[in-house]
């Protein structure tokens, strides 16, 4: 087993060591349900999986390693919210805490790696996979925050391709209620893209079309991640 595969995760290992604390979902992960149809084949080969990564020994116990996953794992679970940024989920201690849990996702629902990472590597990550963070801001934007565009403007971003800097950011409080995807307190959705120069963010729940301002995005990214930060450091 190569290094690579030694740190990621499939689907049913996650779930296997979920199930130490009765966890049935995952944020970010498929639906256990698909594994469970199959029988008991996709867990025996994530029992052993798991073996040969050396989170349990052949007699079948729980390592040192695999205890430090398992609380990982379960921190994870009981997050208060979650924010995923493209392949980046995002589980959060308590908001004052210097880190963070990341699962990446590795290969698209399948394979996972689990880390623990400090806030201001988690700057460092972004800037480096997300372009727009680094986008210069138009001398306009300094005139506003945000803009609903006009019937025009919409329609020509709806006509956009997808690019390789469209981000995707889904924010979630899974013990807000209503727990409907039209409550935005408990879940949101945004497309953030740019269209001759100017930065649109698209809130796709509310079908709500917007030119924002680079300060504008970037607060919503770090109020998102409870990143501190003064005002001066997101323009």
């Amino acid at each position: 087993m190569s290094q690579e595969e030694n740190d990621s995760f499939h689907v049913t290992e996650l779930y296997l060591l979920a199930a130490a604390f009765d966890a049935e979902a995952l944020f970010g992960l498929p639906d256990k349900k698909i594994y469970q149809l199959q029988g008991e084949e996709p867990w025996a080969q994530a029992h052993e999986q798991l073996t040969q990564k050396g989170i349990f020994t052949e007699e079948g116990k729980l390592t040192k390693h695999g205890a430090v996953i398992i609380k990982t794992l379960y921190q994870y679970f009981f997050s208060q919210k979650y924010v995923r940024i493209n392949n980046l989920m995002f589980a959060f201690r308590e908001k004052e805490a210097d880190e963070v849990i990341i699962l990446v996702e590795t290969e698209e629902g399948t394979s996972y790696r689990l880390y623990v990472m400090a806030k201001p590597l988690v700057l460092k990550l972004l800037g480096e996979k997300i372009p727009l963070m680094n986008r210069e801001p138009l001398d306009g934007e300094k005139n506003f925050l945000q803009r609903a565009l006009l019937p025009e403007e919409k329609e020509a971003v709806n006509q956009l391709q997808a690019g390789s800097d469209m981000v995707n950011i889904e924010l979630f409080h899974p013990r807000v209620k209503p727990q409907l995807a039209q409550n935005p307190n408990y879940y949101q959705q945004w497309l953030v893209l740019t269209n001759a120069d100017k930065l649109i963010m698209i809130d796709t729940y509310q079908k709500q079309y917007y030119q924002a301002s680079q300060f504008w995005f970037l607060k919503m990214l770090f109020d998102a991640l409870d990143f501190p930060y003064r005002q001066k450091e997101v323009r």
